[in-house]
């Protein structure tokens, strides 16, 4: 499978826009004898390849690396292109191209001006610290991330070696010191403040939803190691938003208001990618009744746009990033605003809202979702399967209500849902069955979900329509807003239970539309 960093070739031709989009990517390996199949058809590391490899890497300025192997007796050809930072590649006609995916996109307009910018500016936390203070750094942390690494720990007297092994100094020619770097007090240091002012996170619970400022409930400013900064920032939110609880079968399920994945990845993205070089900014976290907003100093990085964060990535600060990765709190670089997305899809809630300007970029979380949270706890045991959002909703209201039909699905998803394909989805994955024929058809949750994540659901629906059975019987006569009332139910729901009562004989209708009441049978 081609990415980023892998990319098959049959012969060595076209390498012309390969190799300097590597090189302005992160670097990666080009197979030379490989068909558009991925069967292998063999390419021998003779004069003339060698000649075409290192023509078009010496053509863009890229020296590459060539080795010949063999894979079942054929020979292979892996070319190495590296990484080029501090200096721009482009090709011999002036193109700047990435690598996206596997994919060789040119970059253009403003994407284009930030990343040459960046690219040959070395970003704030390449500077190097002005004196090195051994116990101004948090051994424990340092000592998780060699562990980590398998290396052996570190003490006070070796916490230089340490900053070396995982990157963030660089050895010197002797006698000058090694070159610690601004990263390593961002990422291990006890106090990074001290260190890059505004290196710190202000946060604040308003009262209400705005405009304004609005009262302040309450306010704190942190300033820690990365790791911890996120763990403390995460128990201050806790503190401040709702958690939930849920009973789904035997379980009791606490749901908070926003997914934990979802405020990690963003508090990550705003204290791992920030500009460290708007001194005295920091990131601010703003929780509001309606939502959550996390402000990152600095303006989007390198080739990320709006429309583009979720398929291209793109580090600003590389080695704090990288120290992330190794203390387990980042798995893949690239994929944490997709993972933003799908977590509060996977929940039914708004998206996330990403705004950006010359000197923030803006994380809008809203705590709005179009299930109850019990539903959402019910459709989180279903977590395994690859559900789309209009599926999860035909499976929470199936499981609400019984079962779902096309006409009252086109009462509940959106306008231009096309239903058709919503139902063929679900059942294709065996998350519905079918029941019924033509026009009088029917969509019940499948054996595997009720097993999985059971169908207490019906079991709720009984109960209700037993509550509404009982009120009539008590009053005498129901109406379907009275029903709701009683209930806490949308109305539509409470008008299909008493037409179940209805069909079963135990009650009768009488009436039309808004007037319509319910009689004992």
């Amino acid at each position: 499978m081609e990415t980023a960093q892998l990319d098959f070739k049959r012969q060595p031709s076209r390498l012309g826009d390969l190799i300097p989009s590597m090189s302005m990517t992160d670097g990666g390996l080009i197979v030379l004898g490989i068909n558009d199949d991925r069967t292998i058809h063999g390419c021998a590391l003779d004069q003339r390849v060698q000649d075409q490899i290192t023509r078009a890497a010496r053509d863009v300025g890229v020296d590459v690396q060539l080795k010949q192997i063999e894979v079942d007796g054929v020979p292979i050809v892996v070319v190495a292109v590296p990484e080029v930072r501090e200096r721009i590649v482009t090709t011999t006609d002036g193109r700047l191209l990435r690598r996206v995916g596997s994919d060789t996109t040119p970059l253009v307009g403003d994407a284009l001006g930030r990343f040459v910018h960046e690219r040959l500016q070395a970003p704030a936390e390449e500077a190097s610290l002005q004196a090195f203070d051994p116990a101004a750094f948090d051994l424990g942390l340092i000592n998780q991330a060699l562990a980590q690494e398998g290396r052996p720990p570190a003490e006070a007297s070796s916490v230089m070696r340490a900053l070396i092994d995982l990157d963030l100094a660089i050895p010197q020619v002797p006698p000058a010191d090694p070159k610690v770097l601004l990263a390593a007090p961002l990422v291990f240091g006890k106090e990074p403040k001290a260190f890059v002012q505004g290196a710190s996170v202000q946060l604040i619970r308003r009262v209400g939803v705005g405009p304004g400022a609005g009262p302040t409930e309450d306010r704190e400013e942190m300033s820690e190691p990365i790791p911890r900064l996120l763990d403390r920032t995460l128990a201050f939110v806790t503190r401040h938003t709702k958690k939930y609880q849920a009973v789904v079968g035997s379980r009791r399920i606490v749901v908070p208001e926003y997914p934990e994945t979802v405020l990690r990845e963003a508090l990550l993205n705003a204290f791992a990618h920030r500009d460290y070089g708007l001194h005295g900014m920091t990131v601010d976290v703003t929780i509001w009744d309606d939502r959550i907003e996390i402000r990152s100093p600095g303006g989007l990085p390198g080739p990320i746009t709006l429309t583009n964060m979720r398929e291209e990535h793109y580090s600003r600060n590389r080695r704090i990033m990288r120290s992330l990765k190794v203390l387990g709190l980042v798995e893949e670089f690239g994929e944490g605003v997709d993972r933003m997305f799908d977590e509060m899809e996977a929940r039914l809630m708004d998206p996330p809202v990403i705004t950006a300007s010359a000197t923030s970029v803006v994380v809008t979380l809203h705590n709005r979702f179009v299930v109850s949270v019990e539903e959402q706890a019910w459709l989180g045991l279903l977590g395994h399967m690859k559900l789309t959002a209009l599926e999860r909703r035909a499976l929470a209201l199936a499981r609400r209500e019984g079962s779902v039909t096309k006409r009252r699905l086109k009462t509940v998803l959106p306008s231009e849902a096309n239903i058709d394909v919503v139902l063929r989805g679900a059942v294709a994955k065996g998350l519905l069955v079918r029941a019924g024929q033509a026009g009088g058809a029917r969509y019940e949750l499948s054996d595997e979900v009720v097993m999985r994540a059971g169908a207490t659901g019906v079991e709720a629906q009984t109960r209700k329509r037993q509550m509404l059975l009982d009120e009539v019987r008590r009053r005498g006569s129901l109406s379907t807003a009275e029903g709701a009332q009683l209930l806490d139910e949308d109305p539509a729901i409470v008008r299909h239970l008493l037409n179940d009562l209805v069909s079963a004989a135990e009650l009768v209708a009488r009436g039309q539309t808004r007037a319509r009441r319910y009689f004992p049978a």
